[in-house]
């Protein structure tokens, strides 16, 4: 069946996706929770070939975009975590009502984090995860997201800053230009709040867990063992996996991952 484009009403505003309902009756829905600023543009073509491989194997996927993102309505200086959480939740809605399915989310990198934060808020509607390479640490990721523009004022030989600087500017209510994207105190602090270990709620859920290594048989890094083990230790059921090669979401050039994509559909096409 052919992709479907179409817009979400969600907080007084409409949220662009992507639909691509498989042939015949529906044996699941996933939906994608996708990554942050040009993470996300970078990914996008790994996701369309991933939700096509998913739908050949009967399952309905949803791509969404973000409040303030992508091709959705708003502004992201407007935007905040708590927006994107309820952007999330409504889109599930209208998933879980054309398909008759209990929705999988599907995040990558913050997406993962973010999908993991809308399912600990409701466990009974969301018992299963996909995680691509997520964020575990938003207050560490945005730090490290910040430091763009701490170097590109340092190569442009501009007055310097720090994140610490950067995010006391952000508390004044000014809006911060970082990679081309503009960022206000909300998003940045809701980010920031957010650490996976640390999530109530996952307690029944079933996680999978992808992670790309250098090698094969490679383990996980120490700061997915870690918090594995936490999210464990609260009852999470959690099934890492690892996959070889090259990092989409860093690259500024189009590539593939043809063993993430075939680990995945392969999970999903033998249950």
């Amino acid at each position: 069946m052919p992709i479907k484009p179409l817009f979400i009403d969600a907080d007084g505003a409409r949220l662009f996706a992507l639909e691509y309902p498989p042939t015949g009756r529906p044996r699941g829905a996933l939906l994608y929770v996708p990554p942050f600023a040009e993470e996300m543009n970078r990914c996008r073509a790994l996701a369309a070939e991933q939700a096509r491989a998913l739908a050949n194997a009967g399952y309905a996927c949803l791509l969404l975009d973000p409040y303030g993102t992508g091709d959705s309505e708003g502004e992201l200086e407007a935007a905040s975590w708590d927006i994107w959480q309820r952007n999330v939740n409504d889109a599930a809605s209208y998933l879980a009502d054309a398909t008759g399915c209990t929705v999988t989310l599907w995040g990558l990198r913050l997406g993962g984090l973010l999908a993991a934060s809308v399912a600990s808020h409701a466990p009974d509607r969301f018992p299963r995860l996909l995680l691509w390479q997520p964020v575990t640490d938003g207050n560490l990721f945005m730090n490290q997201y910040l430091r763009l523009r701490v170097a590109n004022l340092m190569d442009r030989g501009l007055p310097a800053e720090t994140t610490q600087s950067i995010r006391e500017n952000l508390a004044t209510g000014a809006v911060v230009e970082v990679a081309g994207y503009p960022l206000w105190s909300a998003l940045v602090d809701g980010i920031s709040s957010a650490k996976l270990a640390s999530l109530d709620g996952l307690t029944q859920a079933r996680i999978d867990w992808y992670e790309n290594v250098a090698e094969d048989g490679g383990a996980p890094s120490i700061a997915t063992r870690r918090t594995v083990e936490a999210l464990t230790a609260r009852g999470a059921d959690i099934r890492t996996h690892t996959f070889t090669g090259a990092p989409l979401w860093q690259l500024h050039k189009r590539d593939v991952a043809p063993a993430l994509i075939a680990q995945t559909t392969q999970q999903f096409a033998e249950e």
